[in-house]
């Protein structure tokens, strides 16, 4: 079986790093696929203790295990990782599991407002990490996510072209992250699965079993 997840943003302060370590010591898997962001570019140095734990578990994994690392927008010190940890990063990564052809990228290549307007990108990234780390059970942003119809808009319109992407490349199924919105649809006859982040409650990501099956799965804090 295949453990996937995206968007751990190490180093950011609303990195779920509890949970993910959870996720990564009591799931059973054969791979592990991380589709992108498992760094975060605004607070790599704030690395604390848990979210070094994290690094740490996934070395232990990669000499046990199948191990793939997508490069996401936010993977910006990768060479001092790579070099750390021993770990690969690619851009995409693809294998066919019962004759289901299955593509893992990040995602923001497909988003070309982070391309066109990257200022404004960074601004808004900047207060909705502010919120988050107030509103520490995220009780409110969870509201206001739901509630911006936009964000949701763009979500499903990068969906859209990465379904295109796949239907182009004769792929079943992706798995990709970036909008830190967690879906299960099919668009087009791909499926398409966003893994959602391991920053938002609740933190959300997939299990591939031996017969193709994606399962998007979630944990939440303790209440």
């Amino acid at each position: 079986m295949i453990l996937c997840l995206s968007d751990i943003h190490l180093g950011s302060p609303i990195c779920q790093a509890d949970l993910t370590l959870k996720i990564l010591e009591e799931e059973k898997y054969d791979t592990l696929i991380i589709c992108g962001d498992l760094l975060d570019s605004y607070h790599i140095h704030r690395l604390c203790k848990k979210q070094w734990k994290i690094l740490s578990t996934l070395r232990k994994i990669s000499k046990n295990k199948q191990c793939i690392f997508i490069k996401g927008n936010h993977d910006k010190d990768l060479e001092m990782i790579s070099s750390l940890m021993g770990l690969d990063f690619k851009d995409e990564y693809e294998l066919k599991i019962n004759n289901k052809k299955i593509l893992f990228v990040h995602g923001d290549r497909w988003d070309f407002f982070i391309s066109t307007k990257p200022l404004l990108t960074e601004l808004a990234s900047a207060i909705y990490y502010i919120l988050q780390k107030v509103d520490k059970k995220q009780k409110y942003t969870r509201k206001i996510k739901q509630k911006v119809k936009t964000w949701h808009n763009a979500a499903h319109n990068l969906t859209i072209k990465i379904a295109q992407y796949c239907y182009d490349g004769k792929y079943d199924a992706v798995c990709f992250g970036h909008t830190h919105m967690p879906k299960h649809e099919r668009i087009g006859g791909i499926e398409c699965v966003n893994l959602g982040s391991q920053c938002d409650l609740p933190i959300t990501y997939a299990i591939i079993h031996n017969d193709g099956e994606i399962e998007l799965k979630s944990k939440d804090s303790e209440k």
